[in-house]
Parts: C-alpha cells; structure tokens; sequence
C-alpha cells in the first residue's frame, strides 16, 4: 500500500478494532474499503462512521443514482481519486449514464436531462462552490425531496467530504484500473 496508509495486521488487532471491522466487513458493503482501513486505527472513530456511512448510502429517501451523484460531485470537488474511482463504478451501476460520469470526471458540465439529477447537480455544485445554497434552490429541494430528503443530501455533501479529507490526508491511492 503506498501513501500514508498503515494497514493493521488483523491478527494484531485490539477487541474494537476486531469488532468494528467484522461489522463493517459483514455490513452492506460486504468488505473493509480504503477509508475504513484507515478509521480503524481510531476504533472509536471508525464505529461511528460506518454507521452513518452505511445510513447515508443503503437507507436514505433519495434514489441510488442520486445520491450517486452527489458522492461523485464532492469526490470531484476535493479531489478524492479513491472516491472518484469507486463511486464512478458504482454510479454507473446505479443508472447514471455515463456521459453524465464522463464529464464530471474531467470538470465538463454534464448533460443532465432529468430534472431531479440536474437538481442534486445544481444543489451540489452551489454548495461547494460558495458554501452555501441559494433559497431557491434550497426551496426546489425540500418541494422535490422533501426536508428530511434534503437533510439527507446535505449530510451525503458533508460525510463523503469527510471520506476525501481521509483519503486526501493520508494520501490513499485510487485503483488504477476504476479511473476515468
């Protein structure tokens, strides 16, 4: 592993360590990925994470493909190549089309017809871009969403910041193979 990246031996881990990765392998996600792998040092830390993470991603109101989007939004935005490459793979499985993916993924704006994907979109890029959300697009989201969908999609752009400020700082390398 190259980076900053410590993996933990498995057999040297501590009894929290033990139980926060085998929830995590056992949970949703069906595997340890790359941030985990490193929350783990923080045994504490990782337990709470996960959680959320795995609320934020397998159990909200918005569609799969939204969210999605938004992920891959931030990831591009902090420049999160990990991030990037794995939700790349994963918002194309979820029906984002690809030329939607194809110009995120080189800062182009993308061709988005449907409403609710230019919405996220739009919602998204404000945000990052004057770390606020003008009310009328604030408004447009609670109208299609709902207020606990846009609750939901607010707490997405902060928790996968929160995955590329982890990547980032510890330097985690993409896949080579998921880029685009």
């Amino acid at each position: 592993m190259s980076g900053r990246v410590r993996d933990l031996d498995q057999t040297a881990m501590s009894a929290d360590q033990r139980r926060v990765h085998d929830e995590i392998a056992a949970g949703p996600r069906g595997a340890v990925p790359g941030p985990f792998r490193i929350w783990l040092h923080a045994p504490e830390v990782a337990d709470h994470v996960q959680k959320l993470g795995a609320h934020l991603r397998y159990r909200t109101r918005l569609p799969q493909r939204l969210k999605e989007l938004a992920i891959l939004v931030t990831a591009r935005h902090w420049r999160a190549e990990y991030e990037w490459a794995v939700h790349a793979r994963e918002a194309a499985r979820a029906g984002l089309p690809a030329d939607v993916i194809d110009a995120l993924a080189v800062g182009r704006q993308p061709p988005l017809t449907d409403p609710d994907e230019r919405l996220v979109f739009d919602f998204a890029t404000a945000y990052f871009a004057t770390r606020r959300v003008p009310r009328t697009l604030f408004e447009a989201a609670v109208d299609r969403f709902t207020y606990a969908g846009t609750v939901e999609l607010a707490a997405l752009l902060g928790y996968y910041s929160m995955v590329a400020a982890t990547l980032n700082v510890f330097e985690y390398p993409a896949p080579p193979h998921n880029m685009r």
